[in-house]
């Protein structure tokens, strides 16, 4: 009775599927896998679906088992064949013994996997390996018992990190027990560890590899974001402004804490006087003219332009690049001067847009076209206070200038981001001439010469892309020969859910530069794509 009720519930779950079915006949078995503990029997049960006559044979079996039958039929009249399978475990050393019963049927080749368990054995399920990923401090897997004789199981742990919950007891034949791992990440280091967790089962060891990726924050997130930075040598500090809040920011090389100055207008730009002691920053319409040692505003000047890019001279004299117009000139403003006194640059039109350098010497500004094709870049003489545009490169679309520009530190050499070099001088023929470019794929974002490592530290993007998609690392090039040397990869943000789990950004870069000492980077990143509220940081790099 028992067997027709079997045969019943088999029948059932062969013949579940649609009986017109369009899909050819296939052999469908009741298991994939069959166990035995030591010599017992055990059936087989054999159907098609859908239903279909089908003869099958026997091809192979592992030693230790024999069969009632070496082959058989299914008809759509019977339905279902049955083969008897038992184990044999005489003469056996005590372990486990697998291998395969293989047919083949007028309807293909199909096998299942038999095992047997000889002698009295803990056989289990254990993971190679536990990961603590950044966000999770707790894991919990199962210890299951698949063997034929119960476990008594201890666990030890040398990391004081984790704990385990519970650390030993015993495990019935077939149950499992669920076993917690708290971790706690105090005194961890930053990046990935690894441990183990040793187990004694039944007087048998056996081990599960840990790996904790912990993060502890480097960087120094920001309240606010970056519109424009520079560096000063002279006074090693960080200066950048920001329009949500508009201020202007003073990050000193060893400190941690930032000084604000608030402004008035949202600025676009920022420029720093050689010496460090003042800035300019550009805004819509106005110039602001700050001292940072008492860090204070000294005069708002009116402008009649909106700011895209701003040079503060030697000669304490402003110069704004304006936004729009195409060709235009350079405001001129005396800042010696209290009052509004805003001159036009001589020589020849700009195109707005234009992005310039002081010239190290201080008595040039250089300027990158944007807008125009071939681009090109161009130097102005501000050695009288007014800018007058002298001349352009000798080229026109020989190399790729593409809009902005970069001095080595002695300013005898202009980086563009179209990767070409050239060479400055005082003498026009010799100006702007052709030195060589950067081997890199992509279009130069941000550049940093510091000569006492005779590096290039660069930030690259996509040139393709109609906004630069730039790429989270700072890519080192010998100053020399502009081969490209190494890559640092920058710290990303990470962002906890509070649930264990949380989302992980990459942090871009958009300035970098070296301290007064040639030790460190500051590096200015914003998390990609992210919408976090505080998406800004300064990351501090150590140089080797």
């Amino acid at each position: 009775m028992k067997k027709i009720i079997l045969l019943l519930l088999l029948t059932t779950i062969f013949y579940s599927c649609e009986k017109d079915s369009l899909n050819d006949p296939e052999l469908i078995f009741s298991d994939d896998k069959i166990e035995f503990n030591g010599s017992e029997t055990k059936s087989l049960y054999i159907s098609t679906n859908p239903k279909s006559d089908c003869d099958y044979q026997i091809v192979s079996k592992p030693s230790w088992v024999s069969v009632d039958n070496e082959s058989g039929n299914v008809n759509q009249t019977r339905g279902i064949g049955e083969i008897k399978i038992t184990s044999n475990d005489l003469n056996l050393k005590t372990g486990v013994y697998e291998g395969k019963l293989e047919l083949t049927s007028t309807l293909g080749k199909k096998s299942v996997v038999l095992r047997m368990v000889v002698g009295e054995i803990p056989i289990y399920n254990l993971p190679k390996n536990l990961n603590f990923s950044a966000f999770n401090n707790v894991l919990t897997f199962s210890f299951k018992n698949e063997g034929n004789v119960a476990i008594n199981y201890s666990i030890t742990n040398a990391n004081t990190n984790l704990t385990l919950s519970p650390s030993s007891g015993n495990i019935a034949i077939g149950s499992a027990n669920n076993i917690t791992v708290n971790l706690n990440r105090k005194n961890l280091p930053n990046g990935l560890s690894y441990s183990k967790l040793y187990f004694n089962i039944n007087n048998k060891k056996d081990s599960i590899i840990v790996a904790i990726d912990n993060f502890i924050e480097q960087k120094k997130i920001l309240d606010s974001d970056v519109i424009d930075a520079e560096y000063s040598k002279e006074k090693d500090q960080l200066v950048f402004v920001s329009a949500n809040p508009s201020r202007l920011n003073i990050l000193k090389s060893g400190s941690e804490t930032i000084e604000t100055i608030p402004l008035t207008y949202i600025p676009t730009c920022v420029s720093l006087s050689l010496d460090g002691g003042t800035a300019v920053v550009g805004h819509d319409g106005h110039i602001t003219y700050v001292n940072l040692s008492s860090k204070s505003v000294i005069k708002t000047y009116n402008v009649s332009c909106e700011a895209l890019d701003i040079v503060l001279g030697n000669n304490k004299w402003a110069y704004v690049f304006p936004t729009q117009n195409q060709w235009t000139n350079i405001r001129c403003i005396n800042m010696n001067l209290t009052s509004d006194n805003e001159q036009l640059s001589t020589g020849g039109y700009i195109y707005a847009g234009t992005k310039a350098r002081l010239h190290p010497s201080g008595k040039f500004i250089y300027g990158a076209d944007n807008g125009l094709s071939p681009s090109d870049i161009e130097k102005y003489d501000i050695q009288n206070g007014v800018a007058n545009l002298v001349y352009d490169s000798p080229y026109h679309g020989d190399y790729p200038m593409s809009g902005n520009l970069w001095f080595s530190e002695d300013g005898q050499r202009i980086f563009t981001r179209g990767k070409t070099v050239l060479k400055t001088s005082e003498t026009k023929n010799l100006d702007m001439l052709y030195n060589g470019k950067i081997t890199a794929d992509t279009n130069i974002e941000g550049l940093e010469h510091l000569s006492s490592k005779n590096n290039l530290y660069l930030i690259l993007a996509d040139s393709n892309a109609w906004l630069p998609l730039r790429s989270p690392y700072i890519y080192v090039y010998d100053f020399t020969n502009l081969a490209y040397k190494s890559k640092i990869e920058l710290e990303k943000f990470y962002v906890p859910d509070g649930k264990g789990s949380g989302a992980i950004y990459d942090a871009l870069p958009y300035f970098v530069f070296s301290n007064a000492a040639g030790t460190g980077l500051f590096v200015l990143t914003k998390a990609k794509n992210s919408g976090l509220a505080n998406e800004w940081a300064i990351q501090k790099i150590a140089i080797e």
